[in-house]
């Protein structure tokens, strides 16, 4: 029977302080204490950590940085990169997964549909702002799963309902989309997930929420869509996610 490894020994488990601590040394663009940076990254390569804490440390950033250094050796560049490398692609992996939707009766999907093409065409529209707006590319597989996800998110947080609530949410969106272009790029950028746009700035406890209601009147998107209550039971959907830059953030 093999050893029982502790929790502090999983290699998704992080201790947040410790990586902290090891972004501001290796951030440091004068430290050239080669032994130091190796032993850091040997720690680092210990751990696979999530998503959130490349965020908050900035570590793909700082290691894509090292690789750049021309002072330090090749070997240490080197490494930096491949580890770099390693997590984006576990992270990419993650992401590439297919995502399960629910199985949904004709009017809800149809209804759906419309609300992904709203958001799309909004999209598009805000590629004409002179705020420097991300560009939309609609030919683009990756840009389109965008919109996929984002519809996917509403519809999961309204329960799976597409009611008057749903709708309300879409036209939230499209609203936040024409008019915030930093919350607009930060999602086309991945800095921002579909979720947490949701709760940040749709819900009516975000600190968006006097911006929104400001707008409500003025919206009339999508008018047509008849709402349906009905969804039920599962079905595989395959909403893919396909990028380089993951964890350079």
């Amino acid at each position: 029977m093999g050893k029982q490894l502790k929790i502090n020994e999983l290699k998704r488990v992080v201790n947040i302080d410790k990586f902290s601590k090891y972004a501001n040394i290796l951030k440091d663009t004068n430290f050239n204490d080669e032994r130091q940076i190796d032993s850091i990254l040997n720690e680092l390569a210990l751990k696979t950590p999530s998503r959130e804490v490349l965020m908050k440390t900035k570590l793909g950033f700082i290691l894509k940085e090292i690789s750049n250094r021309e002072r330090l050796s090749k070997k240490i560049r080197d490494k930096a990169l491949n580890l770099r490398t390693k997590w984006k692609d576990f992270h990419k992996k993650l992401l590439l997964a297919p995502k399960y939707d629910v199985k949904c009766d004709k009017p809800t999907t149809e209804n759906r549909q419309k609300a992904r093409q709203a958001l799309l065409k909004t999209f598009i529209n805000t590629n004409a702002s002179s705020n420097g707006n991300i560009f939309f590319d609609s030919n683009q597989e990756e840009h389109i799963t965008f919109v996929n996800d984002l519809e996917f998110a509403i519809f999961n947080h309204n329960d799976n309902l597409v009611n008057n609530k749903y709708f309300n949410l879409v036209r939230k969106c499209i609203r936040v989309i024409n008019e915030k272009s930093k919350i607009r790029n930060d999602f086309l950028n991945y800095d921002l997930k579909a979720e947490d746009l949701i709760k940040q700035y749709l819900v009516t406890d975000s600190p968006f929420k006097n911006f929104l209601i400001k707008q409500s009147s003025s919206s009339s998107l999508f008018s047509d869509i008849k709402p349906s209550t009905s969804s039920s039971s599962s079905s595989s959907f395959n909403d893919i996610f396909d990028f380089d830059d993951l964890i350079d953030l």
